[in-house]
């Protein structure tokens, strides 16, 4: 991602696209579109959530982006194209209630296409989105949407495993305890968490755990703590009529009234509002 995209809390990108040579982020963030990568050429790591996302070329990433993420790892010769869809107009699309339950609960849904026809859609894409007009942007929505509707049909949930070359490159020893802290926090984020929690999960002192934490993924633990519980409210808030202060809790929150502050803060809105704006039926079980 450029550097327009980092160090904050709830970007708004809504339909938009981009193209580059990529590098590493410099910190995990968060959005509220979801979002879909397509490898061009190279390979390149995500530290989604709490799993580590590895994409080669071919490979497309489908995901809701209100989980944290960050590209920690890339080949030199990367290229990604990355393309955003506001959540209200993925949620229009009505797709297949099993999909929409992985998307949902912020799963980071692969698959693959042919190299050449991607390439050339994405460009068009591109090209379209430039344009700005309204005609052009209702194309790009519904060729997206038929694309993710075919990508439906194979996708699969993003496999941790990354191969050993690529570990050779990241800081193995280092990396894995940062793995095995976001992986902690992504398993009990919901629970009451103190410092010495996610330390001891790595087997380490907490005062060097925090900050090996904050060198890795660009932001505090409380904040990366803080980012998955609003995830998790925002996602009970539209597929839920729990009352908002059962959901405050649920997420993880301690009180209610902080859980409205930072709703608020990163959100731009209080909670009722967000719930009304999307509004989405129950989904099948």
């Amino acid at each position: 991602m450029s550097s327009e995209f980092l160090n904050t809390d709830m970007t708004v990108l809504g339909l938009s696209h981009g193209h580059m040579r990529l590098t590493p982020m410099l910190s995990a963030h968060r959005h509220n579109e979801v979002e879909l990568n397509f490898v061009e050429s190279g390979t390149m790591t995500y530290l989604f959530g709490g799993t580590q996302v590895v994409l080669e070329a071919g490979q497309l990433a489908f995901f809701w982006a209100t989980l944290p993420h960050q590209v920690v790892q890339v080949r030199e010769e990367t290229r990604f194209h990355w393309l955003t869809v506001p959540f209200s107009s993925f949620l229009q699309w009505r797709l297949p209630p099993t999909f929409m339950q992985r998307v949902l609960c912020c799963e980071c849904l692969v698959g693959r296409g042919e190299l050449a026809l991607l390439q050339q859609q994405f460009q068009q894409w591109r090209t379209d989105l430039r344009a700005q007009t309204e005609e052009q942007n209702l194309i790009v929505l519904l060729e997206v949407e038929a694309c993710v509707r075919r990508l439906a049909l194979t996708m699969t949930i993003a496999s941790g495993t990354m191969n050993a070359e690529t570990l050779q490159s990241m800081e193995p020893h280092l990396l894995s305890k940062v793995d095995q802290m976001t992986c902690f926090i992504a398993e009990h984020y919901v629970e009451p968490l103190h410092t010495q929690d996610i330390a001891d999960a790595a087997h380490l002192h907490p005062n060097y755990a925090m900050s090996l934490f904050r060198k890795h993924i660009g932001m505090s633990v409380l904040d990366y703590i803080t980012r998955y519980r609003l995830a998790h409210a925002q996602r009970l808030l539209i597929t839920t009529d729990a009352n908002i202060s059962t959901i405050a809790l649920a997420a993880g929150f301690g009180s209610v009234s902080r859980f409205y502050s930072v709703f608020k803060a990163s959100c731009g809105m209080l909670p009722g509002e967000y719930r009304s704006g999307l509004r989405l039926p129950m989904l099948e079980k």
